[in-house]
């Protein structure tokens, strides 16, 4: 249970490994922080790409698995095909959650704090509406700040939808979204990213994982808020890596990583088996044509006249494929 100035709001499961503040609130995934301080007015750029190579919820930081993809909408009447926002998309039960604990949210009275939206109030009518999936990232140029770069996040397939005056009003709908609430599916792998990218830090090892999962190969993605100082070849080139290397020299990077971040994230990548999250695969697939993989040499010596699944001629006795894919030097 949370104590809130609006009374007692139960936390969701999936909400149990977050952080919390001075005050007790659950810092959410997709704010802005650091151990000293908390700004729950300030969302982070960096944060946000990590929840959308990963296919994380912006409030719990877990991913979505099935279940739809839910984004505060400012349009009455029926929604375009496609909905765009620069906020990322929450989980049904985290939403009907940050309702009820959330100022902005909870009373149409409250007001935004941060520099660009000091002063803002919201509708007196808040609408959510539900999504199948995330078809895209983009990042886009700031028409008030030029030259500011933020990302936006595409969705489609609308599926359901509620919206509120106040949260009384969703409170049934909140108390059947926690008895039906499941546990989702976490590997090793995924489950070191969420730890490290729950700490009460920036959690820019994340970020950083991320762009070489794939979101390094996204249009101006270096050009977006706070990716200033990811700049250069390196994260291209490990994106590289992840995207062409064969599986041994994945794990070899991963192994040798001497980072946690990056030693989960080529595992995580192998273990998806080429099923990723839309956004990151569309950026993967863009990468395709702008990785060039030395051409490898012609082997040498008996692997060469060796099946790929017979023992390696190394001695090894791990198969051919696995141990020397390319032969065994003469």
């Amino acid at each position: 249970m949370k104590h809130t100035p609006q009374g007692t709001v139960a936390l969701p499961r999936r909400m149990s490994h977050l952080e919390v503040d001075r005050r007790g609130y659950p810092v959410i995934a997709t704010v802005d922080r650091s151990p000293q301080e908390v700004h729950f007015g300030g969302i982070s750029e960096r944060r946000k790409l990590a929840l959308a190579a990963f296919d994380w919820c912006a409030v719990c930081g877990m991913p979505f698995a099935d279940e739809l993809r839910w984004q505060m909408v400012f349009q009455d009447g029926p929604l375009p095909a496609s909905v765009i926002s620069g906020e990322a998309p929450v989980h049904e039960v985290c939403a009907l959650y940050a309702a009820q604990v959330c100022p902005y949210l909870y009373s149409h009275r409250s007001r935004l704090g941060d520099e660009m939206r000091k002063g803002t109030v919201r509708d007196p009518m808040v609408r959510f509406a539900g999504f199948r999936s995330t078809s895209a990232v983009h990042a886009y140029e700031s028409q008030l700040q030029p030259g500011i770069f933020t990302l936006h996040f595409e969705h489609r397939g609308q599926a359901d939808e509620f919206s509120y005056r106040t949260p009384d009003e969703i409170s049934g709908r909140f108390s059947d979204a926690l008895e039906q609430e499941e546990d989702l599916p976490v590997s090793d792998a995924e489950g070191v990213l969420i730890r490290l990218f729950n700490r009460l830090d920036e959690g820019g090892e994340v970020a950083g994982a991320a762009l070489a999962a794939g979101a390094a190969f996204a249009r101006d993605i270096f050009e977006v808020q706070g990716f200033g100082p990811y700049r250069g070849k390196s994260y291209a080139t490990v994106a590289g890596l992840l995207l062409k290397g064969t599986e041994q020299e994945i794990r070899d990077f991963s192994s040798g990583a001497g980072d946690e971040a990056f030693s989960a994230v080529g595992p995580w990548v192998l273990e998806r088996d080429g099923q990723f999250p839309t956004p990151l695969q569309r950026w993967r697939a863009r990468g395709q044509s702008m990785v060039r993989r030395p051409a490898p040499s012609l082997p040498q010596g008996p692997g060469r006249n060796v099946t790929k699944n017979a023992p390696c001629p190394c001695g090894s006795g791990r198969k051919a494929r696995r141990c020397h894919p390319s032969g065994v030097a003469g």
